[in-house]
């Protein structure tokens, strides 16, 4: 008997963990939008919470400024991106498949999620203010795609020398995607993704003679 008030405490716990997590869930969603249409120096929280209906001292209990929802969404866009493309799947592909998936994971973040898009927009911004674990959640994606250009080299796949060198220029490529994607342009993300692909690859399995 004593122990059903604990599991109706716990039950309870869990369910306003659950209502949080889809209010801040909202709340990065709406902000990202509006760092979209009017731009982050002229979003204020203000305004975030007039666009979600909240009170000023109850966004507060989410989110502290500007820069910690920036931060947030950094963050989970990151975890996003890496939690499809781990090391474990990337291993049981070649070079080629490799690349293929951690662009495609990319530009669905860039492209679908609208707190992707935010991110990459201010990303050069937030990358002076944030902190080293977060960093290295950008860092590891990097890493990722260094080794499986590296690899690629060293399968005789991929015709040139320098793995980071490569995966610098694929990396800014993909950041410059939410410079220009607009979800009512002719493409989809996923024709997106496959072109992306077929190009940045295809510089690599065959590059310009020099």
């Amino acid at each position: 008997m004593t122990d059903q008030p604990s599991s109706k405490s716990q039950a309870s716990k869990e369910r306003q963990a659950v209502r949080a997590a889809r209010r801040q869930q909202e709340i990065l969603t709406v902000a990202a939008r509006l760092f979209a249409e009017v731009g982050y120096e002229r979003t204020t929280l203000d305004l975030i919470a007039e666009e979600l209906g909240l009170t000023k001292p109850s966004l507060y209990y989410y989110v502290r400024s500007k820069e910690d929802v920036l931060a947030h969404i950094f963050r989970r866009t990151y975890e996003g991106i890496l939690a499809q493309v781990t090391p474990e799947m990337l291993a049981a592909l070649p070079p080629v498949g490799q690349l293929r998936r951690l662009i495609a994971a990319y530009v669905q973040q860039a492209c679908v999620y609208p707190e992707g898009r935010a991110l990459f927009l201010y990303q050069p911004y937030l990358i002076s203010v944030c902190q080293p674990d977060m960093l290295a959640l950008r860092e590891q994606f990097q890493q990722r795609l260094v080794e499986a250009v590296a690899q690629g080299i060293r399968d005789g796949v991929f015709q040139v020398s320098d793995a980071k060198l490569a995966a610098l220029a694929i990396i800014g490529a993909l950041y410059s995607l939410p410079l220009w994607y607009t979800n009512t342009g002719p493409l989809t993300p996923e024709q997106i993704a496959e072109n992306y692909a077929r190009m940045l690859i295809g510089g690599l399995v065959n590059p310009l003679p020099a």
